[in-house]
Formats: C-alpha cells, structure tokens, sequence
C-alpha cells in the first residue's frame, strides 16, 4: 500500500528567508537587539541622568514652573 500525501509535497509556500531566518520567533525582522542599548547591554545614552539624581550629584526636577507668554502679562496691566 502507498501513502497518499508525499513527505516532500508541501501545502502552502515557505516563507521567505527574510521573515524565516532572521531573529526570534514572532520578531520582526529588522528588530534591535537590546532596544541598542548597546554591548553588555550597558544602557541608552542619557541612562546615566537618573543615576546621578539617584546618587544626590543632580538636585530632581519634578515640575517646572512654565514661563508666562507676553499675551498673559499684557493682559494683567490692561487690568489693573
């Protein structure tokens, strides 16, 4: 007896090496390692800001006060 469906008959096309052969599975291809933080996985630039906060070298910013545009102090004199 023979088999009906052949090992090497296959039912739909591979894909093609660029989604197939490159990264993990379910990643898209042309995805950055480590989100480029770099080798040893050391960190972006501008990481080392909150370690310096953190350490007490930089005083924390929380809120910056946003500075009045020329149109609100205008109006006040027109007040008073």
């Amino acid at each position: 007896m023979t088999r009906t469906n052949k090992w090497t008959e296959r039912e739909s096309k591979a894909d093609p090496k660029y989604f197939s052969h490159t990264g993990n599975y379910g990643e898209s291809p042309n995805h950055i390692k480590k989100q480029g933080s770099g080798k040893g996985n050391w960190g972006k630039p501008g990481d080392e800001i909150n370690d310096l906060i953190d350490s007490g070298e930089i005083p924390p910013v929380f809120k910056k006060d946003r500075r009045g545009s020329n149109s609100q102090t205008h109006k006040n004199v027109q007040n008073e």
